[in-house]
């Protein structure tokens, strides 16, 4: 296996986060070098967390690394800081990174369904998700099985991070919404705390577990884990 080699810092990020996390790099001019982890992990968290500590393994001459990932149902929960000191954010997922406001208080509306713009392109976005399992089951019970997932859901909320221009979403948003049977909705976002994480200023907001340290569910105790996990 190539390992990969850098000094200082390196940062792990979920593709979901491509577009905010590129408008951050150009925001703080960060040099850092990236691993871009595929969004599919998110279906699995004991399988996201076996493939980031094969990252975080892989490492070399690494004094810190940054993970932009958050709780993730627990899939950050157990990582080894095998090769450098693990930076992670205090939120219960990546989505709530983006909806999160400097100087407020943390918001998140209920039995609502988030949506990027990455999270359309993922390889087992929710659209693809629809597309196979009507292929497979047939359109009827495809919708039941679907209007099941999405009991607790009332509407399904596009993300404007300014990362990206709604307008190139929004179309294949309102199939989606249409087909989920979920009233669209928009709110505005922000990238404010992948900046914070870029910038190396680390306080409440993060988790610090130093080299050769496990990170525990008490790193995670500020969230709000009554949260029903969206099913990515």
């Amino acid at each position: 296996m190539v390992k990969e080699s850098a000094g200082g810092t390196v940062l792990i990020a979920c593709k979901m986060l491509q577009h905010e996390l590129n408008k951050a790099i150009d925001e703080s001019g960060c040099p850092y070098p990236i691993i871009w982890i595929d969004s599919e992990y998110h279906t699995d968290p004991n399988g996201l967390r076996a493939k980031l500590q094969e990252e975080i393994d892989r490492l070399e001459e690494v004094d810190t690394i940054l993970l932009a990932y958050g709780c993730c149902g627990n899939g950050t929960v157990g990582l080894k800081a095998t090769t450098g000191d693990l930076i992670i954010p205090r939120t219960e997922d990546c989505i709530s990174m983006l909806m999160s406001r400097q100087g407020q208080a943390y918001w998140r509306p209920k039995a609502t369904f988030f949506m990027t713009k990455g999270w359309l392109e993922g390889t087992h976005s929710m659209a693809r998700e629809i597309e196979h399992a009507v292929k497979r089951y047939g359109p009827e019970r495809a919708k039941k099985i679907f209007e099941q997932m999405f009991r607790h859901y009332k509407y399904l909320m596009l993300i404007d991070t300014k990362s990206y221009s709604i307008e190139e979403c929004l179309a294949e948003v309102e199939l989606l919404a249409q087909s989920l049977n979920l009233e669209l909705t928009f709110a505005e976002g922000d990238v404010w705390f992948l900046r914070k994480l870029l910038s190396g200023s680390f306080a409440q907001d993060f988790s610090i577990t130093p080299r050769g340290e496990t990170v525990s569910q008490q790193d995670f105790a500020c969230c709000n884990q009554d949260l029903p996990r969206q099913p990515y």
